[in-house]
């Protein structure tokens, strides 16, 4: 076996300081095994430094310090490799669970939501913590370290909102919003301004920045800023409240009408009664026949087959019950007039033992404790569903068919 001169020897442990290993320890230890395999494939007709060349890269993967930074990181982070087989064995369980939660959540089988907020919770509490805590021992540069802590805290707050998304508890939006606030307002221009300083990475910084940019963005298409779903709660909450008090007042108008005598006034109050009726009445029916009239090709002739061909495409009736500017179109109008007017006829008698069954929105307003009054158009019918336009619009019919036989 070839052996090792005192020059060279002292010529490869020169070349390990050079190479940024500082340690004494490590370089003495690096010292022994180079010259070890050195002097194991080398031959007297050989020349040293080729062969030394050719053995120094299987030591590293990129350059030979690697060894003192992660000598570093064991003498000052003791538990790092620990800590790293916990990050991956975690993210690669979460991953895993996620996707069969989602395809449980698709089918509609029992333990869904388990299988969808286990994986999120460990995700934002031990992966992304643990990522973290890796990582910024590894960066050195204090930028890079803000950048890397901003994004790990825009992973658990979208982590946060999807769970509450799913789950149906308050505050996804919140979270949601949060989270794409941070993402635009912190994390991409961190990440941008950075990068973009340094030769090497200004051009992948570039292209990252834009694929951000345009997830975010489509992340922001999905966000519905109106609160539809909170409007559609309240207003078949709203439906079914006057539904009851419909029917209390029912049964008050028969038992005064049973005590009652009917006179000739009387019976011309009901003929006017039964014509407001029935032209309000008329007219919703009419509402609905236009909405079926703008199905294009095969004509619509059922409420349902509507709803299922409009789906859950806002716009569309939007376009057709509104304008451009956003006021309501006359349709609508006619229907609030009509029903003013019917509510003028009735009189305080009529109010005396019921909440008005036909204002949906107090009076066609928002609610008394609302900052913001709003038109009985905009409350009912703005950025609503078919569906529920349809069920609001039937249940006006029969409150008024029930006002309507009640004071016959």
């Amino acid at each position: 076996m070839f052996a090792l001169n005192e020059q060279q020897v002292d010529f490869i442990l020169e070349d390990i300081r050079r190479n940024g290993i500082e340690l004494e320890e490590l370089q003495l230890s690096l010292l022994d095994h180079i010259c070890c395999v050195v002097e194991e494939e080398m031959s007297p007709e050989m020349d040293f430094e080729d062969v030394y060349r050719s053995i120094l890269p299987r030591f590293f993967k990129k350059e030979l310090r690697e060894i003192q930074e992660e000598t570093d990181l064991l003498i000052t982070f003791k538990n790092y490799y620990t800590m790293k087989k916990v990050m991956l064995r975690t993210g690669t369980i979460s991953a895993f669970v996620f996707t069969i939660g989602a395809i449980f959540k698709m089918m509609h089988w029992p333990g869904a939501g388990v299988l969808l907020l286990l994986p999120i919770a460990i995700l934002s509490f031990v992966f992304l913590p643990l990522l973290f805590l890796i990582k910024s021992k590894e960066i050195k540069e204090k930028r890079e370290k803000i950048t890397l802590g901003v994004g790990v805290v825009f992973g658990i707050v979208l982590s946060l909102s999807a769970t509450f998304k799913v789950m149906h508890w308050p505050g996804a939006t919140i979270f949601w919003l949060s989270s794409l606030a941070m993402l635009f307002l912190v994390f991409l221009p961190f990440h941008f301004f950075g990068g973009i300083r340094n030769p090497e990475t200004k051009t992948n910084t570039i292209i990252s920045s834009i694929l951000i940019l345009m997830t975010g963005g489509l992340f922001f298409t999905l966000t519905d800023l109106s609160s539809t779903k909170e409007k559609i709660e309240e207003l078949t909450a709203q439906t079914d409240l006057h539904l009851l008090a419909t029917s209390n007042y029912l049964h008050q108008a028969n038992q005064n009408n049973y005590a009652s005598t009917v006179d000739s006034n009387q019976v011309n109050k009901n003929n006017m009664l039964q014509s407001k009726c029935n032209a309000i009445c008329n007219k919703i029916e009419d509402l609905k026949l236009g909405l079926m009239k703008t199905v294009p090709g095969q004509p619509v002739t059922t409420e349902e087959e509507l709803v299922l061909i409009f789906g859950h495409d806002i716009h569309k009736t939007m376009n057709f019950l509104f304008k451009e500017s956003g006021a309501p179109k006359v349709d609508l109008t006619a229907i609030k007039d009509g029903i003013i007017d019917l509510n003028t006829f009735l009189g305080a008698s009529y109010r005396k033992g019921v909440t008005d069954l036909l204002n949906t929105a107090n009076t066609f307003e928002a609610g008394e404790n609302s900052s913001k009054k709003v038109s009985w158009e905009i409350a009912n019918f703005h950025r609503v569903p078919l569906r529920m336009i349809i069920r609001f619009l039937n249940q006006l019919i029969l409150d008024i068919k029930i006002i309507e036989s009640s004071n016959l």
